[in-house]
């Protein structure tokens, strides 16, 4: 690790920071698939967001059954899987960067709000494991953000302090519960924004990075 920052800890939200997607591709396959207006699937994909398939409270398959219910259709396990993850990207430069950071912090954490077929596609898919020392995934330890015992998780697992702690996240309400608990926080807001915040915590990006 370098000396010229504190951080010790590097913690990586998943979804519009290493991993883009755009639900309204979701939906509109839903849509097209169950025959029903677009504007139907605000309320239903809210229902559906309610049910806990990020906590891990309920399976894919009955996830999928909930979903056929609310969108009268007969969606295949199949068909609901490539809808799902349709329109799923790993940001290039994101990856280049964590590579170059990685060489700077003593470790870095993966802490994203994901589930069982969306992490099984971006698992086999990029690999984004790579980049990390633990992955903290919803879906697998019954807790989201922003609830504060996620952050507590991390912190606790990583035996760093949170004073000596970066996340990054693209959501606000998840930025500013890890700044209660008193960890650093960088609202991710593309690549160029993010070195320059990088750069304020005392980071190094050269060495093709830039």
């Amino acid at each position: 690790m370098t000396a010229k920052t504190q951080i010790e800890l590097l913690i990586f939200d998943a979804g519009h920071v290493l991993i883009d997607f755009d639900w309204k591709l979701v939906k509109s396959g839903f849509a097209e698939r169950a025959r029903r207006p677009y504007q139907d699937l605000a309320s239903v994909m809210g229902h559906m967001s309610s049910l806990g398939y990020e906590h891990g409270r309920i399976s894919t398959l009955d996830f999928l059954a909930e979903l056929n219910s609310q969108l009268q259709s007969d969606l295949t396990l199949e068909e609901f899987k490539a809808i799902w993850i349709v329109s799923l990207e790993e940001n290039l430069a994101m990856a280049k960067l964590l590579q170059l950071l990685k060489t700077q912090v003593s470790k870095m954490y993966l802490l994203s709000n994901t589930n069982e077929i969306h992490w099984n596609e971006i698992h086999s898919r990029f690999n984004i494991a790579r980049h990390f020392d633990e992955l903290v995934l919803s879906h697998t330890i019954g807790l989201a953000k922003p609830e504060p015992e996620i952050y507590e998780h991390v912190l606790e697992l990583s035996g760093v302090p949170a004073s000596k702690s970066l996340f990054v996240d693209d959501l606000e309400t998840n930025i500013r519960a890890a700044e209660q608990l008193g960890i650093n926080s960088i609202l991710f807001r593309g690549v160029d924004d993010f070195k320059t915040q990088l750069q304020s915590y005392g980071f190094s990006l050269t060495n093709g990075a830039e």
